[in-house]
């Protein structure tokens, strides 16, 4: 399509676009720019959420000093003023913390890199968000927005400083992921991921289920709050790494800003204030705790899972913390981007983000679903998406 190739090849000053609608190659066409190896390029599908206080706190003593690091700002604020009414300085304050974390997060890494500089986002964008793209824009990055269901309701002066393209019709569209791609090497003879940590020997022989039980020691209740400090829910993770990683899913985290993480014969509840990495597609997402944990061994796939296989399911169903059931794989499920793993161990409301283990006590997948019609219909991430997604924590 030409205007994203008009985007990739851009020569000359830098653009600020708005592509609207979804066009009939949408999704090869961010493939195809995804693959550009010859630029700094960042593509983002939502702005992270700065919810940490202790950040916080430092963002807001930094502003003081943010135009002298950003000459760019003072046309930024002016901009600003001029498009939004009735700002006092609590507004303006609140702005410039998150411009400064977004410019922390997504481009001071970048910044200083040769080559043509790309930009580009989707999900939720407001006038924060586009006035960081702005400043983006401003910094010498060719920008683009992304806005597969409609036009952005902003202000005409703030919208007349990007070009808007319609590329097609309007509707509901989930944009993947930017998944970095993988340098062409070629692995070592016999070369394997190990994925035994340090501090646990391979399993040779199958556990008794009184010892797969207690292994509940690595699987965690997880309490979502809203930034209020209102409880919205909760959910199951594992530990991962002995430095306090801990893997559960997205869908487990995504209404909170405050999470509490209990372990079991622990009466502490240990906060975690943000999520350390995600991915929409696979719906896993880490967080962590300042807490020596004891880490789970992740299945290496060194032969297939089979159906009619044992596997043991832990998780804390109905906030019944680790609760432990057992049953077999029924089966394999795919769609377009992601493997399950079927299963008919008991879980329920809050299982999600368990382990499902296999005889050997490693984990073969992470409890995600239970179909509340069906009978012990339930589906588990399979380790095949979770091994390289946590291959960063292993350690």
């Amino acid at each position: 399509m030409q205007e994203f190739d008009a985007f990739v090849n851009q020569q000359g000053s830098p653009c600020f676009y708005r592509f609207i609608g979804i066009s009939e190659t949408y999704l090869q066409e961010i493939r195809k720019m995804d693959s550009v190896s010859n630029s700094t390029y960042c593509r983002i599908t939502q702005f992270e959420i700065l919810s940490d206080k202790n950040q916080i706190q430092q963002y807001q003593k930094a502003v003081q000093d943010i135009q002298k690091q950003h000459p760019e700002i003072s046309e930024l604020l002016k901009l600003y003023h001029q498009s939004i009414k009735q700002i006092n300085p609590t507004i303006e304050n609140n702005l410039l913390v998150s411009i400064l974390f977004w410019y922390d997060l997504y481009l001071k890494n970048c910044i200083q890199q040769s080559g043509r500089k790309k930009f580009i986002c989707s999900g939720k964008i407001g006038y924060k968000e586009y006035l960081f793209c702005y400043l983006t824009y401003l910094k010498g990055f060719d920008v683009m927005l992304l806005l597969p269901e409609s036009d952005l309701k902003l202000s005409e002066i703030l919208l007349k400083q990007s070009q808007a393209f319609t590329i097609g019709q309007t509707g509901n569209m989930t944009i993947p992921e930017y998944q970095k791609p993988a340098p062409e090497v070629k692995p070592r003879p016999q070369q394997k991921i190990n994925t035994t940590h340090p501090n646990r020997k391979k399993q040779n022989t199958e556990l008794s289920y009184e010892a797969l039980a207690r292994l509940a020691k690595s699987v965690v209740m997880i309490g979502v709050y809203d930034r209020d400090g209102e409880f919205k829910g909760s959910g199951s993770g594992i530990a991962i790494s002995r430095d306090g990683y801990i893997l559960t899913n997205l869908h487990v985290l995504s209404d909170g800003q405050i999470y509490a993480v209990r372990l079991e014969n622990d009466e502490q509840v240990y906060p975690a204030y943000q999520i350390i990495k995600y991915h929409t597609q696979f719906n896993l997402a880490v967080i962590k705790i300042d807490k020596n944990l004891d880490p789970l061994r992740i299945y290496d796939g060194r032969s297939e899972l089979v159906r009619g296989q044992k596997i043991i399911a832990i998780g804390s169903p109905m906030g019944l913390f680790n609760s432990v059931s057992d049953g077999i794989i029924a089966g394999f499920r795919k769609s377009e981007t992601q493997e399950y793993i079927q299963f008919t161990a008991a879980v329920s409301d809050g299982s999600c983000g368990g382990a499902l283990l296999n005889t050997y006590g490693e984990v073969i997948g992470i409890n995600t679903a239970h179909i509340i019609k069906g009978e012990n219909i339930n589906l588990a991430v399979s380790y095949k998406q979770i091994l390289p997604f946590i291959l960063g924590f292993l350690h």
